[in-house]
């Protein structure tokens, strides 16, 4: 079980990283190693507790529940990260733009990852 646990903390976090990285990078304009830094340590912040609290809700509730604690679960993260994106938006060097876009977008985006990569995954 820990190592099942271990697995599935790291993927999530890495996929995550990578897929929010990249929809910054290539719709926002993320550049440098500061911004890079920022939207790696916000998804270091926020992925474990979110990927905690589904995997809590998939093992202890009805399956009638996983995709609203899943939505919730997002929605709480989606705000979390827009609040830290608008404080550093609001500083002149870090110049993010559309920080509140940035983090639905980047959020959905690793999201629907997750939801496709996991049917394909169950469908092997």
């Amino acid at each position: 079980m820990r190592d099942y646990l271990l697995e599935m903390f790291l993927v999530s976090l890495l996929l995550t990283i990578a897929v929010e990285l990249a929809v910054g990078v290539v719709c926002f304009a993320i550049r440098g190693k500061n911004k890079i830094l920022l939207v790696t340590l916000v998804n270091v912040l926020t992925n474990p507790p979110a990927v905690l609290l589904c995997w809590l809700g998939r093992r202890y509730l009805p399956d009638a529940a996983n995709l609203p604690v899943q939505l919730l679960v997002e929605i709480a993260v989606i705000i979390v990260e827009a609040w830290i994106y608008c404080s550093f938006a609001k500083k002149r060097q870090w110049e993010i733009d559309h920080p509140i876009r940035l983090s639905v977008m980047a959020n959905l985006c690793a999201w629907l990852t997750g939801v496709v990569l996991l049917e394909i995954r169950r469908s092997l």
